[in-house]
């Protein structure tokens, strides 16, 4: 298995996730149980730090990127404000994301080419209320070049990612619940990269009604759009809701016709949980050998094998 977009972030020197997140998963169990986590306000401190840092780096690379003159004029634009939006919405939901990963584990699942083609063809058949993760948080990594390109179906233009099928496809989910309403809910961080480039970074959030079958839940999904963006334009100093446009498209993926790559995903979360017999365990690789990934993990295999 290629590194994995989790491991390429934490090995990022720049940001150090990887030590932010360790004192801040040792904080936060050391005040109580993580799930349900009990001290939001601290987790979201401790989040909006982190975006914060992370987006001051971003403004760092792009002055150096062009003349103090060009960088004055650039803070100008929209194209400047639409940028930081879609960095600090991809941040706020990586923090989250791998802060669960992290503390529980970093429970991994890797997907190989014939798999993958199962699983975007074979419609979900299971309801709301039966889908379960064992811990809050996932890894997948799909190995596939159909799956890449049921990633980028629907796109207007073609991105430069759909020359580079060899390219994994990363996906963090993570599964939440409102401890007021009940209503629980998966937030789907997908990355298509490789260790030079992140090609295409897209986020979603799926309602998991308990009456409602999945195939039902990504057909209706236009309707679960995150609703978080006015807290990340006050996070990085931007007035409220004056970019709502720019927060809906950093949203890039909420509306788009995917309905067979999320099956995919949702499929794949849900076997890992309900047929433990088509798992096969790979232990951890060998951290000096930068073309593998360090982690251990479980590879899904094809059913009828």
């Amino acid at each position: 298995m290629q590194p994995t977009y989790y491991e390429r972030v934490l090995a990022d020197p720049r940001l150090k996730l990887a030590a932010v997140l360790d004192a801040d998963i040792a904080r936060l169990k050391a005040a109580g149980p993580l799930v349900p986590i009990t001290d939001e306000s601290s987790l979201a401190r401790c989040r909006g730090v982190y975006v914060q840092g992370a987006i001051g780096q971003f403004k760092q690379t792009l002055a150096a990127s062009m003349s103090a003159e060009q960088f004055e004029r650039f803070q100008q634009t929209p194209s400047y404000h639409e940028a930081l939006v879609q960095k600090a919405t991809q941040q706020y939901w990586t923090y989250e994301t791998f802060f669960y990963l992290r503390a529980h584990g970093e429970r991994t699942l890797y997907l190989g080419p014939e798999v993958s083609g199962q699983l975007l063809a074979t419609p979900l058949e299971i309801y709301g209320s039966e889908f379960r993760l064992e811990v809050p948080a996932a890894m997948l990594v799909f190995d596939s070049a159909e799956l890449v390109d049921a990633f980028y179906a629907g796109e207007r233009r073609t991105g430069p990612g759909r020359h580079h099928q060899e390219a994994p496809v990363c996906v963090l989910a993570l599964l939440c619940a409102n401890t007021t309403s009940r209503e629980r809910y998966l937030r789907v961080l997908s990355v298509h990269g490789d260790t030079e480039h992140d090609y295409r970074v897209e986020l979603r959030q799926f309602v998991l009604a308990d009456k409602l079958p999945l195939e039902d839940i990504l057909d209706g999904a236009e309707g679960d759009a995150w609703h978080g963006g006015e807290e990340v334009e006050q996070l990085i100093g931007l007035p409220a809701c004056k970019l709502a446009w720019a927060s809906r498209k950093a949203d890039c993926g909420f509306y788009g016709a995917k309905t067979a790559y999320y099956r995919a995903v949702l499929s794949a979360l849900h076997y890992a949980e309900t047929a433990p017999q088509r798992l096969s365990w790979h232990p951890n690789g060998t951290p000096s050998n930068a073309l593998v990934s360090a982690l251990g993990y479980s590879e899904l295999l094809p059913s009828g094998l």
